[in-house]
């Protein structure tokens, strides 16, 4: 949502032919959109749009609190005036800025495209992976993230890391994690999760936005993950799904190294 078409034009560019790119015409048009868009969707806003006095409006706030799943990249042309209300915007949960008329080359919209994306799916790792969790397995989890939120299937999964899905299986097994499928799936409810938790996305919107048939199909998904129905979920169905997924990695850990032990019944 931007008074430039220059800078639509350019975004079409960057994503070519791997992505779309809308334009909306006002808060309440965007607002409504990403109530209704998939986690991978990117919203490029003028932030003092409809703004006199040169600040952040209200309605930008309003948004980055209410859909705060939501990456919102905020493009105008950075100066000492609009600066100096950055840091508002950015503890409000504002993804990323573009300087308009410096940064907004279609190779620079591409690369800051790749990389909000990127933060956004290691933001959601951070706050469900324990600290410890090894690099490798955690750029296994990455690709897997990143896959799901684009509602890729296992396929892609082994595509973007360069390999067979047979091999991705073992790299998943040495790493203790589940079966790229099932993984996957551990994602989508993950995301789906944090979406729950934006209180004006309803359960509809959740399910088509991560790729669920429909609110029955994400209904039993979360019955079957996390053992409760999302009406109970919702407003700490993110912190209920990371605890699970956590749960079922140190089951796996468990689980091999109890394979990996000698028995020992042998030991006499």
């Amino acid at each position: 949502m931007h008074p430039s078409a220059a800078l639509a034009e350019a975004l079409r560019t960057a994503v070519g032919g791997e992505g779309r790119v809308w334009t909306l015409a006002g808060w309440d048009e965007l607002e409504a959109a990403l109530h209704r868009a998939p986690p991978s969707v990117v919203a490029f806003v003028d932030p003092f749009l409809g703004q006199e006095e040169g600040t952040p409006s209200p309605r930008l706030l309003d948004l980055l609190r209410d859909v705060r799943s939501a990456i919102v990249v905020a493009a105008f042309p950075v100066a000492a005036d609009t600066l100096r209300h950055l840091e508002q915007m950015v503890r409000a949960g504002l993804a990323d800025v573009v300087d308009v008329g410096r940064e907004d080359t279609p190779a620079a919209l591409r690369q800051r495209l790749i990389a909000v994306r990127r933060r956004s799916v290691a933001r959601l790792l951070d706050r469900a992976l324990p600290r410890s969790t090894p690099s490798r397995t955690r750029a296994l989890l990455t690709a897997a993230a990143e896959a799901a939120a684009a509602g890729e299937g296992a396929a892609e999964f082994a595509a973007a890391l360069g390999a067979t899905e047979r091999t991705v299986l073992r790299w998943c097994r040495r790493a203790d994690l589940p079966h790229p499928r099932r993984l996957l799936a551990w994602l989508r409810v993950l995301l789906a999760a944090e979406m729950l938790d934006d209180p004006g996305r309803p359960l509809t919107v959740i399910a088509r936005a991560c790729g669920y048939s429909s609110d029955a199909a994400l209904r039993n998904a979360l019955r079957s993950f996390l053992g409760s129905p999302p009406g109970t979920l919702r407003g700490h169905a993110f912190s209920a799904a990371a605890s699970a997924f956590a749960r079922e990695l140190f089951s796996l850990r468990e689980a091999a190294a109890a394979r990996g032990r000698p028995d020992r019944t042998w030991l006499h």
